[in-house]
């Protein structure tokens, strides 16, 4: 909420001439300060298990959900804005209940993560999850499944690997698209938020009808109809650029953005998607 009304600032403090003050960056998605977790609270069980991978910068701590059956398809999950592995536990329990083993990391910087948050290196650990994962559970199919800023995660992994499949909730378009409505949802009026202009790190973070336009793979979209911070309009762009033979979208009615993962319909959807994943391997 600071860095949307510190980009307010900027337009009335100055001209809108100025368009090096008017560009906007991916890490304006970024909640400021970025969510914490004390680093004593990341504790494993046998139910669920701590891994971690060290890297120069960073540290990406996070939880597997194993599934009792050997043969369950990997389900790599990537948070929405604010979320926070400790804090969203019960969501990553019930999609394990389906039959999935479940993986998920904090962002670097975020929750029980080291390191600097930024966008554009998110997508980078996306790809070394993702092939830590792989590497982890060699021959298991691996579906990323993402969460609101979790979709550009998820769909940027899909475009530059071969995924078994794709799950996306409450999923951006393109930063043109989503800017101006997210800064409106923060309280910035109208016409300043219509008229912010996404930098080309922005453009390129959050290009997902570009990433589903790269992947073959198997999609299942979920979106409330009352979402207003990621209007519905933009997941149908997005399920519409899907290059996919087998993908469907599932519209909830009444259901908000936030609301939108843990939705029994939404469960029962994913509970679907995976269960052609049990009976094909």
């Amino acid at each position: 909420m600071r860095r949307v009304l510190a980009v307010l600032l900027l337009f009335t403090s100055y001209s809108l001439a100025q368009s090096n003050l008017r560009t906007i960056p991916a890490n304006l998605l970024i909640p400021t300060p970025p969510p914490s977790a004390p680093l004593a609270d990341w504790t494993g069980s046998a139910m669920r298990i701590n891994h971690s991978i060290p890297l120069s910068d960073a540290t990406l701590r996070g939880w597997e959900y194993p599934s009792s059956k050997s043969s369950a398809p990997v389900v790599l999950f990537f948070n929405g804005n604010g979320m926070t592995v400790d804090r969203s536990d019960p969501l990553y329990r019930a999609i394990a209940s389906l039959g999935g083993d479940v993986w998920v990391y904090d962002y670097r910087g975020i929750g029980f993560s080291s390191g600097s948050p930024d966008v554009m290196t998110f997508r980078q650990d996306a790809l070394r999850v993702y092939d830590s994962v792989v590497a982890a559970r060699p021959g298991r199919p691996v579906i990323v499944y993402g969460f609101s800023l979790g979709t550009a995660m998820a769909s940027y992994v899909a475009s530059q690997r071969k995924v078994a499949g794709t799950i996306l909730a409450g999923t951006i378009a393109s930063a043109a698209e989503e800017f101006p409505v997210y800064t409106h949802a923060q309280g910035v009026p109208t016409e300043v938020a219509a008229a912010l202009i996404p930098a080309p790190d922005s453009i390129e973070a959050f290009n997902e009808v570009g990433n589903v336009a790269r992947s073959t793979a198997p999609l299942l979209m979920l979106h409330g109809e009352a979402d207003t911070l990621v209007p519905i309009a933009q997941g149908r762009e997005v399920f519409a650029a899907s290059t996919s033979t087998q993908k469907k979208f599932i519209s909830l009615p009444g259901v908000a953005h936030n609301q939108t993962p843990a939705t029994p319909q939404s469960i029962g959807a994913v509970a679907e998607f995976l269960a052609t994943f049990h009976s094909a391997h």
